[in-house]
């Protein structure tokens, strides 16, 4: 009987100091995405699939300026959450979503006209 006692008492007191120990160690799950930067503050730049050029400027607000063949808008919003990345210009005339790999992104768009294309940018 003492031997259980002692036994029992080893055991509950040396249990938390082992779990306390892998806990120590583990390293915490990080969903991939969660690695990836904010592109609040940066600029992005790329071709389409049309062959247009055009710079993204993703403004700390979610507010997204833009270079475009037709000129330079300030009339788009942003999104990001982890890799995962969507812009609007224009009111929703234009639509595009895509992933963040590194330092490109890239997609797919389209607009209220029903055309689709592809896009990638760089950030410069």
């Amino acid at each position: 009987m003492k031997r259980c006692s002692v036994f029992a008492l080893l055991l509950l007191v040396l249990l938390p100091a082992l779990v306390a120990a892998q806990q120590t160690n583990r390293q915490p799950a990080v969903p991939s995405h969660s690695q990836t930067a904010s592109v609040a503050g940066t600029i992005w730049a790329g071709i389409d699939s049309d062959g247009d050029y055009y710079e993204y400027h993703f403004q700390p607000d979610g507010a997204l300026h833009y270079k475009s063949p037709g000129g330079f808008y300030k009339n788009g919003t942003w999104e990001q959450d982890g890799d995962a990345i969507y812009m609007e210009t224009n009111k929703k005339f234009s639509e595009r979503q895509g992933r963040i790999s590194g330092t490109r992104m890239q997609g797919k768009a389209w607009n209220v006209k029903g055309q689709k294309w592809t896009w990638a940018a760089d950030k410069k």
